[in-house]
């Protein structure tokens, strides 16, 4: 009898995790070389490079391992936190917009900002947001009414205002019913409520769908010829991505390192190519980050591809891979995946974050000190479900 009960308990206890699991409004985010979580408790974490200011904590500390960052938000009230390169942008769930980070192309959004602003501070001009985008110094902002603000850095056209002036304050641009924003490296891609798919910045590697030296600045939002054709959208540092209605995912842009995940090596394309993905797979997001990309399916795996050289595959080596390899932790489903520069993030079903990849900085928050080549896929001792962290090397 003591032996049923025992039994019982353990699976309540374990259907209470699920469930609270389900409706825990946790996140896990990567920057550059930084990482991000909010847990069930409301708590904002973070772990890396801080040498910009980019965790907002007050200080410019690198941070090996999980702490509280950005203690100047309620995280209970953040509705959603985006990294650049360097910066952050963070979403409120009452619609406000906070930054912090470096401010050398005005990716602060605040025109007085001071050059690092090392603990969030409002973008006054914007309310009303329910999206927001970061790529390597612009930012974007969607309005509940599908309207989109830009800002920040503007060199190849990235703001979509005519011009290629950095803008230090957000910039209304001429779209509308727009239902998701994207941000790549210094590119950006919008999709309206009909399904059009609007592009502008950076096209030099075809990640617009042009071709000719006229079009390697695109200085305004531009019909792309892919529009209608998908339901989701992704933008990697030049490399852009589409997923059909049948579920397909379909790259085009710079392939250098074969992020494009068609087995092409080194061919860049101007025009959509199929990713040799595994047949079957529902593909539930797709993360693309400078030249390495990630997809999280239906069913709770990860499948990764391209400049993988750092590690981020977990699987203790350091590839590059021209097609997509399922690389996530066995010892559970995967709930949410973010990529970095060279490092991926996985938050399973037990609440923890696992990482694997590059680490010179801490970005992958799983140590005390600088590590090089993290190749195989570690416990940060972080607990999204819980609140907790434990150090796994001082237990």
């Amino acid at each position: 009898m003591k032996k049923i009960l025992l039994r019982f308990l353990a699976l309540l206890t374990l259907l209470t995790l699920c469930v609270s699991f389900a409706s825990a409004d946790v996140l896990l985010r990567a920057g550059g070389s930084f990482g991000y979580a909010v847990d069930s408790q409301g708590v904002i974490w973070g772990w890396g490079d801080n040498t910009k200011g980019q965790l907002g904590d007050g200080t410019k500390l690198r941070r090996y391992s999980p702490v509280h960052v950005a203690s100047g938000l309620d995280g209970s009230q953040v509705a959603d936190i985006q990294c650049g390169n360097e910066n952050t942008v963070f979403l409120m769930k009452d619609g406000t917009v906070y930054t912090c980070g470096p401010n050398n192309y005005g990716q602060q959004g605040v025109k007085d900002a001071p050059s690092y602003v090392y603990e969030p501070i409002q973008i006054p001009t914007l309310s009303d947001i329910v999206q927001i985008a970061c790529g390597f110094g612009q930012c974007l902002a969607r309005t509940s009414d599908g309207h989109v603000w830009a800002w920040g850095r503007n060199n190849c056209g990235q703001i979509g205002n005519g011009t290629t002036t950095g803008a230090k304050e957000p910039v209304l641009l001429e779209l509308e019913h727009i239902t998701d924003i994207q941000c790549g490296g210094k590119f950006c891609m919008a999709m309206d409520e009909d399904g059009n798919i609007w592009g502008w910045g950076d096209n030099e590697s075809g990640q617009l769908l042009m071709t000719g030296k006229k079009n390697t600045k695109v200085k305004v939002p531009t019909l792309l010829s892919v529009s209608g054709q998908f339901t989701q959208i992704a933008c990697g540092g030049s490399t852009a991505f589409g997923l059909d209605q049948e579920g397909n995912l379909w790259s085009w842009g710079k392939n250098d390192y074969w992020q494009m995940g068609t087995n092409e090596v080194g061919k860049n394309s101007s025009e959509p190519k199929r990713v040799m993905l595994p047949e079957g797979l529902h593909i539930k997001e797709i993360h693309a980050y400078n030249s390495h990309t990630a997809v999280l399916t239906e069913e709770g795996e990860v499948y990764q591809w391209g400049r993988t050289y750092s590690g981020q595959l977990g699987n203790g080596k350091r590839p590059y891979r021209s097609l997509p390899l399922k690389a996530c932790p066995e010892d559970g489903t995967v709930q949410q995946v973010a990529t970095g520069s060279s490092s991926t993030y996985v938050l399973l079903d037990d609440g923890i974050i696992r990482t694997s990849g590059y680490s010179a900085v801490g970005q992958t928050g799983a140590f005390h000190t600088s590590k090089g080549y993290i190749c195989n896929w570690q416990n940060t001792g972080l607990n999204l479900l819980t609140g907790e962290w434990i150090d796994q090397h001082n237990k």
